[in-house]
């Protein structure tokens, strides 16, 4: 299991830094803006997977068709 700062970490390299926590905040606020932001995060990743893959699954469906279509 990843901690806050390493989520924290994965967001900054994505260009979604939550930044740092403000010293005059609550770390808590801090600490759910980045659970927020990672679960987001994730959630898009994960649906961009699943679209390459359907998307790459059509072409090859595509693909089976014309091969067996260009042999009739």
């Amino acid at each position: 299991m990843l901690t806050i700062a390493q989520k924290a970490q994965i967001l900054s390299k994505a260009g979604l830094g939550v930044g740092l926590p403000q010293e005059n905040a609550p770390l808590a606020e801090w600490e759910h803006r980045v659970e927020e932001g990672y679960v987001v995060y994730t959630a898009a990743r994960a649906a961009r997977s699943l679209r390459e893959a359907e998307s790459a699954r059509q072409a090859e469906m595509l693909r089976r068709m014309a091969w067996s279509n260009a042999a009739l």
